[in-house]
């Protein structure tokens, strides 16, 4: 099929239909091959919408797919021409009754949903918000999305919640050891005017483009992985990070965990900072021992 583009006496661009090869489309409606009826229609949309022979072609596809639709017919079988009629339809390149084209929508939203795939079911589900099944879809696909909370400012600041809240509290403590929590008391309370934070990322406070050059890929895996115990930030000043801390224990010697602290001590060293590491020999330290060491550091 070929098309070639004139302008009339008004300039608006006019389609004429040259060279349409009949005996292709014929054959396409002869063997029942939709898929490629609809895609040619699609890609030619403009010139094949005026001419008798495709509509009619067309029309001849429209009451088979319908039929063997209300039949029952395998969804994976009939997804690519929903999806082609869908397009035909709302392009306006070939209009269908409107039970027919919420039919299409509908199936579609069916399928998709099927398939677990809610956004897009949901995305046609809305188009038919009537239809039971759509409706469905679209309770189910909203109970999904975060809650909205209302509140005074709701014009101007949008605030939503989870849903589907659990009824056991599966939380965690912030830090993985009585000895841990310790130590970022000390450091706390000897830098009280600063904000101190415990297990930080690396890559939070590690500007990564000014070292990247100097490290193996090993060592800039781990920086996007590795985290420093505890850090004190200096609140007044753009919360820089002025003090670095870790709180070594017997699991720092393996080798594995030797190698990563290694990582550690060169990617600090790299970004121009001190890093200390306290490790308790016996079990007297507490929070005031921590306090004096770390006064002592200061």
């Amino acid at each position: 099929m070929q098309c070639s583009i004139i302008s009339n006496d008004t300039n608006e661009i006019v389609f004429i239909m040259a060279n349409i090869d009949y005996e292709h489309i014929y054959k396409l409606t002869f063997n029942r091959q939709w898929s490629e009826l609809l895609k040619l229609v699609y890609e030619y949309s403009k010139a094949v919408s005026s001419d008798e022979l495709v509509m009619n072609a067309l029309r001849t596809f429209e009451d088979e797919f319908f039929g063997e639709l209300d039949k029952g017919a395998e969804s994976d079988n009939v997804q690519p021409l929903l999806e082609n009629l869908f397009l035909l339809d709302k392009g306006r390149i070939y209009k269908l009754s409107e039970e027919r084209s919420d039919k299409v929508i509908v199936k579609l939203a069916e399928i998709y949903s099927e398939k677990g795939l809610r956004k897009e079911a949901y995305n046609y589900a809305i188009r038919c918000p009537k239809n039971k099944i759509c409706a469905e879809i679209i309770e189910l696909h909203q109970k999904s999305l975060p809650k909205v909370v209302e509140h005074s400012q709701s014009e101007h600041i949008r605030v939503t919640e989870n849903r589907r809240i659990g009824n056991k509290n599966y939380t965690t403590s912030l830090f993985k050891s009585k000895q841990e929590f310790e130590f970022f008391i000390g450091v706390r309370d000897v830098f009280q005017m600063f904000i101190v934070y415990p297990n930080v990322a690396l890559s939070c406070i590690v500007n990564f483009e000014k070292i990247k050059n100097n490290l193996s890929q090993e060592e800039i895996n781990f920086f996007f992985r590795g985290i420093v115990d505890c850090v004190v930030f200096d609140q007044h000043n753009d919360y820089k990070p002025i003090k670095f801390f870790e709180l070594d224990s017997f699991y720092h010697d393996s080798p594995e965990q030797k190698q990563k602290d290694s990582y550690k001590d060169k990617i600090l060293s790299l970004a121009g900072q001190k890093l200390y590491r306290v490790r308790k020999t016996s079990e007297n330290q507490g929070i005031n021992e921590f306090t004096k060491l770390i006064r002592e550091m200061e």
